[in-house]
């Protein structure tokens, strides 16, 4: 029976893909569903992409382990989400699709060409991270061995990107979400009647301290104020009204949410100890804990999450690899050679899916290098900063080459090389304006 729920909700994915293909019209909607997405679509996009199956699973798990410090997740998304508010006027005045060319006019087409290099690069690990929470769902659901429910997750999400691009997520995005949240909160309201103990650790623990969340804030919540695929969903609204009632909307939900979250892998760490667990939470509840109707609703709430994810990571790595070889995404070629990388990119998510099965420290180190190599040269560029190509491209190279090797070797040495590769990468950025003071002062 589950087999052909599972399969039923498979194909229904598909054919929304399908249906949206037949009505493509050209760049435009391919790859900013026409421009025309509403305060709706786009807040259920945003919030949709933002609690993907990494993040769901990702956060509940570490709250299990770490308290109420899991509530940070879904927090520092909002608080990157509200840092994006100001500059939304800013970046109305740009035409770009997506991040690279917004790059590109900052600072000229190397950069445009380096930013369409790294950010792909770095999304395969996000997306591998979708298919490894869709994986450990499958092969649950319908007793299936982790590498088949890995090969058929990505198989599905390739086909669905490949098929209707921007205008089949924005379509779906919503209702994914409002299975998202049926799910969630459907089990957090179980454990809450269940009765038992919720009293886990504080958000600032042993575990989890305020160097710790200052390190989150800078390669996570900067990922919201910065970020391929948040921008991708801005730059479908229709107008910047919506775009702003959208983001605030996201905000009022996500705050709330982050607390549920973190009270689903407090209630279970409280009620049944730290060691009882080995896998997920929610996969834990599922099997121990929740009826069949909610074990249902959780399930597909978590396959929505997933889809919504790793629909919008992958169609952005692919199109912003696809800006190396075209000159940009209005040209004729764009969508063919857009789904070519979506059929590569998917295959290598695939495999990298296929060797790791950790999801939460996959999609962090992807966001460390992306954030560290990024954010600032982006963040000064929609300021108004310019600075010749030479400073912007050592500054990405270097801020993520740092935070790759910060991310790697961990702990505190770790932390203090990633705080090290914004600032190196600001000085970069800025060593024009030093030279011009040096020289004026001489």
């Amino acid at each position: 029976m589950n087999q052909l729920i599972l399969s039923l909700y498979f194909f229904i994915v598909i054919f929304i893909g399908y249906s949206s293909y037949k009505k493509i019209r050209g760049s435009r909607d391919y790859f900013v569903a026409g421009k025309e997405a509403g305060v709706r679509e786009i807040a259920g996009s945003l919030l949709a992409t933002v609690l993907g199956s990494s993040a769901i699973i990702g956060s509940i798990n570490f709250s299990y382990i770490n308290g109420w410090a899991g509530s940070w997740f879904m927090l520092c998304a909002a608080l990157g989400l509200l840092g994006l508010l100001p500059l939304i006027d800013k970046l109305n005045k740009y035409k770009s699709y997506n991040l690279p060319e917004l790059m590109g006019e900052f600072y000229g087409n190397e950069v445009k060409t380096l930013s369409s290099t790294i950010i792909p690069i770095a999304w395969i690990g996000i997306v591998a991270a979708q298919i490894m929470g869709s994986a450990k769902i499958v092969s649950i659901f319908v007793d299936m061995n982790y590498s088949t429910a890995v090969i058929i997750s990505g198989l599905v999400f390739i086909a669905y990107t490949f098929l209707g691009g921007q205008l089949s997520i924005i379509k779906t995005d919503f209702i994914q979400f409002l299975f998202i949240i049926a799910g969630v909160i459907l089990c957090f309201a179980y454990t809450l009647k269940g009765g038992g103990n919720m009293k886990g650790i504080g958000m600032i623990n042993e575990n989890f301290n305020s160097l710790d969340l200052f390190i989150m804030i800078l390669t996570y919540s900067s990922t919201f104020l910065v970020g391929p695929d948040i921008y991708s969903r801005i730059f479908c609204a229709k107008d910047e009204k919506t775009a702003k009632q959208a983001i605030k909307l996201s905000i009022i939900i996500l705050i709330p949410l982050g607390f549920i979250l973190a009270g689903i892998g407090v209630y279970v760490s409280s009620n049944y100890g730290v060691d009882v667990v080995k896998g997920s939470v929610l996969m834990f509840l599922a099997d121990k804990v929740l009826p069949q109707p909610i074990v249902i609703l959780l399930y597909f709430g978590l396959l929505s999450a997933v889809i919504s994810s790793a629909d919008t990571t992958l169609l952005t790595a692919s199109s912003t690899f696809a800006q190396i070889f075209i000159k940009d995404l209005r040209d004729e070629n764009a969508i063919r050679l857009t789904r070519v990388f979506i059929l590569i990119f998917g295959l290598f998510s695939i495999l990298v899916a296929l060797q790791f099965t950790f999801i939460l420290p996959t999609l962090l180190l992807a966001l460390a290098v992306y954030s560290g190599a990024f954010i600032v040269p982006c963040l000064s560029g929609i300021l108004g900063y310019r600075c010749e190509k030479k400073y912007a491209l050592s500054g990405i190279l270097v801020g993520g080459g740092l935070a790759l090797y910060g991310k790697l070797m961990g702990g505190s040495t770790g932390n203090i090389i990633i705080i090290s590769s914004f600032l190196i990468n600001l000085i970069i950025l800025i060593i024009p304006k030093l030279k011009k003071s040096i020289d004026a002062n001489s």
